[in-house]
């Protein structure tokens, strides 16, 4: 975890203080280290290496860099990686001050289509289920080939879906626009 930390402070620094980037909303210099310094921690305080691994420095937010993009609702890793640390859109902003919580686009509907399954696309789509969110933090991590796995599918229930199910309010189950609030105006995200 301090290695990736490491890394992603020398990647997020010397693009806070880039000539070529046009800054948008400030971050101080510290809050990226002390962002980088709590990579893959939620909101509960559980840190998670395999949070860390889908938020940093050969996922997301590499992938927000490579493509010089402040979509992070388009990015697979991005979204999962929003669910279980609390530094994520700190991170992105650290990296291109143009990323902007409240104005990011809405989350790409491909993306939530691939969490909840072909209902998506039936008139009225259908909601994000706790085992369609299982899947699709496994998932994700299969995707990104990460060595590092949650404890347990209870510890990602405990520690990610249900602080977001709180959040939502929408009883067992998640809609496609209560998550996309969530992506965009939950505190500590």
């Amino acid at each position: 975890m301090f290695k990736v930390a490491l890394v992603l402070a020398s990647t997020i620094i010397p693009s806070v203080f880039g000539a070529a980037v046009v800054s948008r909303d400030q971050i101080d210099p510290l809050t990226c280290v002390g962002a980088a310094k709590y990579i893959g921690i939620s909101g509960t305080l559980y840190s998670s290496p395999a949070c860390a691994n889908l938020v940093g420095e050969f996922n997301c937010l590499s992938t927000l860099n490579t493509t010089a993009s402040t979509d992070l609702w388009s990015v697979p890793s991005c979204v999962a990686g929003a669910t279980c640390s609390g530094t994520l859109m700190t991170l992105a902003q650290c990296q291109n001050p143009a990323v902007s919580k409240p104005n990011a686009p809405h989350l790409n509907y491909n993306i939530y289509a691939s969490i909840v399954g072909d209902c998506a696309w039936q008139e009225g789509g259908c909601p994000i289920t706790s085992q369609n969110y299982i899947d699709f933090f496994y998932g994700q991590l299969t995707a990104i080939g990460s060595t590092a796995w949650p404890s347990s599918a209870e510890d990602v229930i405990t520690h990610y879906w249900d602080p977001i199910n709180a959040w939502t309010n929408t009883g067992a189950t998640i809609p496609y626009t209560n998550f996309d609030d969530w992506l965009h105006y939950a505190p500590g995200l």
